[in-house]
């Protein structure tokens, strides 16, 4: 027996009312028998309460006790059979994890550096010596606003990657202690929200230094492990197409799009009007419940479209093209000079990417921006005789009803690495 609409919409929106300001849900795994999601907030057993209590108005609420979770975690079977599971685990103070688990790798350094607080201790020692040599009124806080959030993020560190991200936060102060060595550093900055004075709001860096000499220098921080490769940039279509002054280009793009749209069941032309909106976004969703073959048959078709408006983006505007390279993902242009540190399980070193793109970009002339190896893939080529290619995606990177389709033509683009 299949799902009926009613059922998917009603999923829908209890997962709205799940992931509430103080609450966030995401999807874990899906399988065509189970859907798991896993909801972080404050208080686990009041939120596990409430979620039962809407999940009830599925079916009947059951409990399993999982290894992930130490408290049972709640079931509910929709009419075709498919099991939603809802785990629970504690937030992060009201910050995502992402946030605190990159705040641990910014922060930490910078307090540990000022206060001389040895990188060789051990993970919990080191955690010890950042809570008790933390100060509100510190010079590498640059706002009492970023001083708050640093006291927040020091207090909620054990609910991140603690280890892992601890580690890196070490390995960022040997690295800074060696730089000292060669560049004498008066002071590091935390830029958190807050810029040290002179330097440009859409600067990259995550930590600033500033050498006895008065100079100032921008570090953004990568962790990962010694043979991954970060992501250099994350973003989505529109700022792009905003970059270049194409933002009607960027509209104009949904009616390309659309004549995918008119071929899911349920979906009219006056739905058009509902363009990018999550009334258009349920639409979809729901016939991906009902045959998500097509589904992704239409996504893949829309994730090509887009795909190729964006290399038309960049073959049609050369000058646009090289200026966004260079300020994005070089981090080059800036008054104050950025660099890009990456930290891993074991040591953190340069990254040269961005040295070697602004000596690419400082000669190039040409630029071609062509389909990559995969769906998600496209790559842009710089030449001035020698060549350098540089590698992107695009793909979804929503949940649930705004994911894929639901996510219209303002799917995540990110850059990858060169070779």
């Amino acid at each position: 027996m299949a799902r009926t609409a009613d059922e998917v919409l009603e999923l829908n929106q209890i997962l709205q009312e799940i992931n509430i300001p103080d609450r966030d849900v995401s999807v874990k795994g899906a399988t065509s028998k189970q859907v798991t999601y896993v909801v972080k907030s404050d208080d686990r057993d009041g939120t596990k309460s409430d979620v039962e209590g809407l999940i009830s108005r599925i079916g009947r609420v059951y409990e399993e006790q999982r290894s992930v979770s130490s408290i049972p975690v709640s079931c509910v079977r929709m009419s075709d059979g498919t099991v939603l599971t809802f785990i629970y685990k504690p937030r992060t103070g009201g910050m995502s994890m992402t946030t605190l688990n990159s705040s641990i790798t910014e922060l930490f350094p910078c307090i540990a550096f000022m206060n001389g607080i040895s990188p060789n201790l051990s993970v919990r020692e080191f955690y010890q010596s950042i809570r008790k040599a933390n100060s509100s009124g510190a010079a590498y806080y640059l706002s009492s606003k970023d001083a708050t959030a640093g006291k927040q993020f020091i207090d909620q560190a054990e609910n991140g990657s603690f280890q892992t991200k601890v580690t890196n936060a070490k390995n960022i102060t040997k690295w800074l202690q060696a730089h000292n060595a060669q560049h004498p550093i008066a002071q590091v900055y935390w830029g958190y929200r807050a810029k040290p004075p002179g330097v440009e709001g859409s600067h990259p860096g995550d930590i600033f230094v500033k050498y006895r000499n008065g100079g100032m220098l921008g570090i953004s921080l990568k962790a990962g492990t010694a043979k991954s490769a970060e992501p250099k940039l994350n973003t989505y279509v529109k700022p792009i197409f905003d970059f270049f002054g194409k933002s009607g280009e960027y509209n104009a793009i949904k009616d390309k799009l659309w004549p995918n749209y008119e071929q899911i069941e349920g979906i009219e032309a006056s739905d058009k009007a509902f363009w990018g909106t999550q009334r258009l976004a349920l639409k979809t969703f729901e016939f991906e419940q009902e045959n998500e073959a097509e589904y992704n048959r239409l996504y893949d078709s829309n994730l090509s479209i887009v795909r190729d408006e964006i290399i038309n983006l960049f073959n049609n505007n050369f000058t646009t093209a090289k200026k966004y390279i260079t300020q994005k993902i070089a981090y080059s242009g800036f008054a104050t000079p950025a660099i890009t540190v990456k930290a891993t399980e074991t040591d953190a070193r340069l990254d040269n990417t961005n040295e070697k793109l602004s000596a690419a970009l400082t000669s190039v002339t040409s630029l071609r921006a062509q389909v990559g190896s995969g769906k998600q893939d496209f790559n842009i080529i710089l030449s001035d005789g020698s060549v350098m290619s540089m590698a992107f995606t695009t793909r979804t990177n929503k949940v649930g009803a705004s994911h894929k389709l639901g996510q219209f033509q303002n799917l995540a683009v990110k850059f990858n690495k060169i070779s």
